[in-house]
């Protein structure tokens, strides 16, 4: 009796387990899952963009020196003419007065040369007409001396007579050649003639010395009482005279005032050139706006130096706006000209979006950085917006733009995770018949979006396919019900 009540127990418990494993398997598997509709397939990406002008002017000063007025600020808006920035003109008055200085020494030079010359060539003209009267002189001398010396020997005290004479003339071409070199020297200095010229007037001092010195050495040796001979001494005499007229001579048929006062009007020429500009650079030291616009970048704010190579401001005209945007060099192959775009301005009542225009893609691409320091090679895009009326997209602002890989239209599409390979073929769980039961179907995929794959064939709409096609839960006939 015992034995059948243990038997009876157990069948029973036996009975609950079956019972319990066929209910538990008859209920439904909670799924997720999507209803096959017709939708637009899209393949994109999004950047950063920022609102710029079409028409933007940088503004240049004319003149350098230190920033003494902003009379402008950032983001207002600024008439043409109106005065940006005033730069210190102090610096640039005390040039004026050094190059009028300098301008006014170089004309009293130009006007000296003329007077300076014509003296010059008096003392040439005087000097050559006392050594033609003492070279008259001497031949005449040369002549008696012949005459009377020929018998007697007492000839010391004419030789002396005669050497005095060389002296004295040594004497005068060394006054002659000082005068030059000293006229040579200011010209010089100021830089009116070259180093050759001064070098040969310097010279030229040098070699009239060295004769009298020479001259003076014969002195002592006819004074100790070495007789010359007479002939010899006057002939000597003869030729330094000629010599010395000779090159007077020369001298005064050189001009030697074109070059020079040709190099001082050069000078006076840069030197005016000078004063124009100092007199342009006063005339704008207050730097005013060149057109009508908003003053968007001022970069004089951040700076006590004003240079003429340097921009003060940006000046932005309103209107005809464009978006700029950087996209990688991998992206940028898949954009062309034309192509639409999906711009997002982001606020906090509320984002809008419209779209807008690829108008231009740069040829060259610029280094950028990511917020990490990573660097990447990125392609300029400039997009033109259809700024709806209601949409204040101002100069600067940011937005967001979505850029169009892959975009087609009337296109049945699932998540990427419904796909199931079996036998290298596609499968998706499609929910069908009326109990819900889970059934696998062949499609044929298409392109893989971010998310989703396009379904080529297979699919129709109304179906509804399971998300989670990896569910261990699911097989042929299994019931489900939708999360």
């Amino acid at each position: 009796m015992k034995k059948t009540i243990k038997y009876g127990i157990i069948a029973a418990i036996v009975l609950v387990s079956i019972i319990g494993t066929v209910v538990y398997m008859m209920q439904p598997v909670s799924v997720r899952m999507t209803e096959v509709r017709l939708v637009t397939a899209e393949l994109s990406f999004t950047e950063q963009g920022v609102v710029k002008a079409q028409n933007t002017v940088m503004v240049f000063p004319a003149t350098n020196g230190q920033l003494q007025q902003l009379h402008v600020s950032e983001g207002q808006r600024v008439s043409a003419g109106d005065a940006l920035v005033s730069v210190d003109t102090t610096a640039l008055e005390l040039s004026l007065l050094q190059v009028e200085s300098g301008i006014r020494g170089l004309e009293a030079q130009l006007a000296n040369i003329d007077v300076e010359n014509a003296n010059y060539r008096r003392t040439l003209e005087t000097t050559r007409t006392s050594l033609q009267g003492e070279l008259q002189s001497v031949n005449a001398q040369a002549a008696e001396t012949n005459q009377t010396i020929a018998g007697h020997q007492d000839s010391i005290a004419e030789q002396l007579r005669l050497q005095q004479i060389l002296i004295d003339q040594h004497t005068r071409q060394i006054e002659l050649a000082n005068e030059n070199y000293q006229r040579v020297s200011i010209l010089f200095n100021a830089g009116v003639v070259a180093r050759v010229e001064y070098d040969a007037a310097r010279d030229a001092v040098t070699a009239a010395e060295a004769q009298l010195e020479a001259a003076n050495a014969q002195m002592a040796v006819i004074a100790a009482g070495n007789i010359q001979n007479t002939a010899e001494s006057f002939e000597g005499i003869r030729a330094s005279l000629v010599a010395q007229i000779n090159g007077i001579t020369q001298q005064l048929a050189t001009d030697t005032t074109s070059a020079a006062k040709a190099q001082l009007e050069a000078l006076i020429a840069v030197e005016q050139a000078n004063i124009a500009r100092l007199e342009h650079e006063l005339q704008n030291a207050v730097v005013t706006a060149p057109l009508d616009g908003i003053v968007t970048t001022l970069f004089a704010q951040n700076t006590n130096l004003i240079t003429s190579a340097a921009p003060i401001a940006e000046i932005t005209v309103p209107g005809n706006n464009y978006i700029e945007a950087f996209v990688s060099t991998q992206d940028a192959s898949s954009i062309n000209t034309g192509d639409t775009v999906r711009i997002t301005l982001r606020r906090r009542a509320g984002d809008i979006s419209f779209s807008g225009t690829v108008t231009e893609i740069g040829d060259t691409a610029v280094v950028h950085f990511t917020a990490l320091g990573v660097e990447e090679r990125k392609v300029n895009i400039r997009v033109s917006p259809d700024t709806p009326e209601n949409v204040n997209l101002g100069i600067g602002f940011g937005v967001d733009v979505t850029f169009y890989v892959y975009r087609s239209e009337n296109q049945i599409t699932v998540p990427r995770t419904a796909i199931f390979r079996d036998n290298g073929s596609d499968y998706v769980w499609v929910v069908g018949g009326s109990s819900g039961s889970a059934e696998p179907r062949a499609v044929s995929a298409g392109m893989e979006l971010r998310t989703e794959i396009i379904i080529l064939s297979g699919l129709s709409q109304g179906e509804y396919v399971i998300n989670d096609a990896n569910n261990s839960s699911l097989s042929n006939g299994t019931r489900v019900i939708a999360e």
